[in-house]
């Protein structure tokens, strides 16, 4: 038992690491819908017609200039029940 939870373990963090190194290498240029969902399916969320529209939104860079943010984006992704963390870093340009 303790082997396969280490195994299990290992998985898990492979993937993460996986996962966060696509998204360390993007650029400000390469803000896209697909790196938006992508990232929130490694995390596990199901991405559908409204999660990729919000990513549309981040995308298109529809933010706000005080505050830098993407109401847009950040809006219907809460609604849709993902974590404040990562709808901050899905919405952003990265």
């Amino acid at each position: 038992m303790r082997k396969l939870a280490q195994r299990v373990a290992v998985a898990a963090g492979l993937i993460v690491a996986a996962g966060t190194l696509q998204l360390a290498t993007s650029t400000t240029a390469e803000a896209t819908p697909a790196q938006c969902t992508s990232y929130l399916k490694s995390y596990g969320y199901s991405v559908g017609p409204k999660v990729k529209q919000a990513c549309q939104y981040a995308a298109n860079d529809w933010s706000d200039e005080m505050t830098h943010t993407n109401e847009p984006c950040i809006e219907m992704l809460k609604l849709l029940g993902v974590r404040p963390g990562h709808v901050d870093f899905a919405c952003a340009a990265h």
